[in-house]
């Protein structure tokens, strides 16, 4: 298989899953709620295992996809440095993938329902990786890094345990 047909391969793999596993971590996630006030929107009840639960699925799910996805890709022999460089820039596309994907279906950002909403409504939360503040940014999140951490993970670990895996070699 040439490079450029095993570039095009890896990168076509890494972000259907990362499209898949965003449907499938927005399916996954319960909503937290909120309510209004002031036209702002409160977490309530307000603590942080409600606030992070959306960023702990999201590692959840994308750090066994990535360590899968390594694999698959480390057991295709040959052109080892294209292979390695197309799993981690296609690995890191395919988080953000899922990110996109399952922010786009989740529920709208409630800070901005909120404003035109009465006090004490209740919203659901929007999916995210930052806690649910106004003054976040959406991309600054470590949780980013599950999925590229995983397939580099799954691709070394099959570089390094080979065909001959963890048996031991004779020394006699």
């Amino acid at each position: 298989m040439s490079a450029l047909r095993r570039v095009g391969l890896v990168t076509a793999l890494f972000l259907l899953a990362g499209a898949a596993a965003g449907v499938l971590w927005e399916w996954l996630w319960d909503p937290t709620t909120g309510l209004t006030y002031q036209g702002q929107w409160y977490l309530e009840p307000a603590g942080p295992d409600r606030s992070f639960s959306s960023i702990a699925l999201f590692v959840v799910i994308a750090v066994p996809l990535g360590l899968v996805l390594g694999v698959l890709c480390g057991i295709w022999r040959g052109h080892e440095v294209v292979t390695t460089v197309s799993v981690l820039v296609a690995a890191v596309a395919a988080g953000f993938l899922m990110y996109a994907v399952g922010h786009a279906l989740g529920p709208a950002d409630p800070q901005v329902l909120a404003a035109a909403k009465p006090d004490y409504t209740k919203l659901p939360g929007d999916l995210g990786l930052t806690a649910p503040d106004a003054d976040r940014v959406a991309w600054h999140s470590s949780a980013l890094l599950a999925l590229p951490a995983g397939a580099m993970a799954g691709l070394v670990g099959t570089y390094l345990l080979g065909k001959q895996g963890l048996a031991r070699r004779s020394r006699g």
